[in-house]
């Protein structure tokens, strides 16, 4: 190759002046927002400079696409879920890219493919299964499907019986739920792209036209969703944004009775519903920052609700689970989440006792309402995923499943939680690396995320270990914004104090350089969506942090993205990131974008990742935020932007398409960490 096919595109600048607030904002890059034939021509020149600059790297990309690989079995199958007479489960077939869904009648009894997404994928540049609900006398399924990326899902149901699908093809449907008498489904609709407002009832075999609409929000900066009661009872409408909600509930053997309010929507009060028995509990925040339960047997009497799990200060509560004869419960301690469960009449909890403090568990929430046991997914940074059953009466712990991986040594590495201080602040990471180390710095990969209450445990990634056994550590920063230390962690890094986000995460960059974990030359940096937007605040801020890093579809013009209510989920966006038509919020916007705050300074190298069709942070965020970067800014090592044809939010879809860009992502950084080294960094 010439030196001149490695120059790096550069985009036209058609300089546009936008006003708000009596603010001028100069915008040179605005044009690629419209995703014309030049904006389309950028893009493909973006990907082809990234591709020729990365095809040195092509035989170790191929190499760790079969580490990656032969690492994953892939002919598996999950654990049989009973539901009534069926034992559902799900199983991959090698060289097939996604899973197929099968059940058997009893536990002996022959295999049924219900559903077979190799087969709907065919032909496919991108698949996504989003709703899967089998009705309640299991001679249905209802299922939609997004085949583009732009999570536009369509609904269909099929007969299990004969096979064949029936005339149902129900557009822009977001999620659904079932009626008890399994001829009637609700399911959440959409003006696409914005999330849905809307709950409709349909009649199988009938006129989508003469579907009835049930639930009809009317604040634009909510959405709504469905599910199905623990017991099957009720069919339950969720509302609400990331700082309020309330619920609906509809008798699920009356499909025809009017949607009644559990409780009144309260600003800055949030809860979730359940129906257990003969009970409606509520999980709610409402003079609980940590969340408490409440339970009633008469929602119409407003009075009538009891405690039943007081708040604490000191853990914060995250799920509930109801059962006939106990409930399982989910609760953060010191930054991690642990399960416990009580049966009977009394309330007194029992931990489950895990193997490590440091760990990722989640609980299988669609086990049938009458199940002896609570089911879970444990795993952590070295502990593959393991599937327990916990059976309350005897406290007995069994195994049910544990994920394979072939030469996975587990006793070669060490993990530690530490704490880094952040302007007086306390802020956990999670950490894990070669016990080779032996006190030296490595390279390290610092993850993050911080946002919206969501949480990033430690978990088992079986492409990381192709980092780990390559010397790398692993860390994963939990700042202000997550969820990691309960809800007042969250709230602690929203609006005008999201910049705590940021400034927790270069807390923890220094902290493991400070302790010698790593060193500047040798750290690496990622987030993805908000922890994107955070990666670029981070690097305006310090643009000597770390040697590089790789960003996935960024909220990076977040000025932009905000003030443009076309935009499917902006306004739902608000509570967390600020509402830029106040103008002290639209100030504080533009004051940490990290597309409007890029400095003339040397960034570290940066792989930069979008998808052309994703809805939640459109490809635009991160070619405009590239384009700046090119023009302001000079770099210790290459930028590159890829922006994918065919892929969602998430990426791509299919789990060796997943593997091809992890092998890519990872070559990458180990050809960036090896061309600083060579520079003497």
């Amino acid at each position: 190759m010439s030196k001149r096919s490695l120059l790096p595109p550069i985009p036209a600048r058609h300089p546009a002046t936008f006003t708000v607030h009596g603010d001028r904002r100069r915008d040179e890059y605005s044009w690629l927002q419209k995703a014309s034939k030049e904006t389309l021509a950028y893009v493909a020149a973006e990907n082809a400079y990234a591709d020729k600059s990365l095809a040195p790297t092509k035989p170790l990309q191929d190499k760790l696409y079969r580490e990656i690989r032969s690492r994953m079995i892939e002919d598996d199958r999950s654990v049989p879920v009973k539901h009534g007479p069926f034992y559902y489960y799900t199983r991959t077939k090698k060289g097939f890219q996604y899973p197929i869904h099968c059940r058997t009648y009893g536990v002996k009894g022959k295999e049924q493919v219900i559903l077979d997404q190799n087969a709907l994928a065919k032909g496919k540049t991108f698949f996504s299964l989003g709703a899967f609900e089998v009705s309640p006398d299991h001679t249905k399924l209802a299922y939609s499907v997004d085949t583009k990326g732009d999570e536009r899902y369509t609904l269909y149901v099929k007969d299990l019986v004969s096979g064949e699908l029936l005339s149902e093809r129900i557009p822009s449907a977001d999620g659904c739920a079932w009626a008890a008498d399994s001829e009637h489904v609700f399911y959440a609709k959409e003006i696409h792209p914005f999330p849905p407002r809307t709950v409709m009832r349909h009649k199988l075999g009938a006129a989508l036209a003469a579907d009835t609409l049930v639930y009809d929000e009317k604040d634009k900066q909510w959405a709504v969703s469905i599910s199905e009661s623990a017991d099957r009872k009720y069919v339950l409408i969720h509302a609400g944004n990331f700082d309020t909600s309330e619920c609906w509930y509809i008798p699920a053997n009356a499909p025809h009775t009017p949607a009644r309010r559990l409780i009144e929507r309260t600003r800055r009060v949030r809860y979730s519903a359940e129906h257990a028995g003969e009970f409606f509990y509520i999980m709610t925040n409402k003079a609980a920052v940590n969340f408490k339960i409440q339970r009633t047997k008469d929602p119409e009497r407003a009075r009538s609700w009891e405690t039943w799990l007081p708040h604490s200060a000191k853990r914060s509560l995250t799920g509930f689970y109801a059962f006939t004869d106990f409930v399982a419960v989910t609760w953060r301690e010191n930054g991690g989440e642990e399960l416990y469960v009580t049966r009977g009449a009394s309330r007194a909890l029992k931990r489950v006792v895990l193997p490590e403090s440091a760990h990722a568990i989640s609980v299988n929430g669609s086990l049938e309402f009458d199940s002896p046991v609570v089911q879970f997914q444990y795993q952590s940074f070295i502990a593959p995923r393991t599937v327990y059953d916990f059976d309350p009466r005897t406290e007995r712990l069994v195994v049910r499943k544990t994920q394979k991986v072939p030469r996975w040594n587990a006793s070669k590495y060490a993990v530690r939680q530490e704490w880094a201080q952040s302007g007086g602040i306390r802020v956990p990471v999670s950490i894990v690396y070669p016990n080779a180390r032996k006190g030296k710095p490595i390279p390290f990969l610092l993850d993050f995320y911080g946002s919206y209450g969501y949480t990033n445990d430690p978990f088992f990634s079986i492409s990381r270990l192709s980092l780990l056994e390559r010397g790398w550590g692993i860390a994963i920063a939990h700042p202000r914004g997550g969820g990691e230390l309960g809800w007042g962690w969250h709230k602690s890094a929203v609006r005008k104090t999201k910049h705590r986000t940021y400034l927790d995460v270069i807390a923890v960059a220094d902290h493991l350089v400070a302790q010698r974990y790593t060193s500047r030359a040798q750290l690496f940096l990622t987030g993805g969506s908000a922890g994107g937007m955070t990666l670029g605040a981070v690097l305006n801020l310090r643009p000597d942090i770390a040697a590089g890093g790789i960003c996935y579809v960024p909220d990076a013009d977040v000025v932009t993205s905000s003030l443009d209510t076309t935009l499917g989920g902006t306004l739902l966006h608000y509570d967390e990131l600020g509402d830029p038509r106040k103008p002290d919020e639209y100030r504080y916007l533009k004051r940490w974008s990290p597309y409007e705050n890029v400095l003339r300074a040397e960034y570290p190298s940066l792989l930069v990742r979008a998808s052309l069709h994703d809805i939640r942070t459109p490809y635009w965020e991160a070619a405009k935020w590239v384009a700046r970067l090119r023009e302001r800014a000079t770099f210790r090592g290459p930028l590159f932007l890829k922006i994918e044809n065919h892929a969602g939010h998430g990426g791509k879809s299919g789990r060796y398409e997943w593997i091809r860009e992890r092998a890519y992502d990872y070559a990458y950084l180990l050809n960036a960490l090896s061309e600083a080294h060579k520079k003497g960094r």
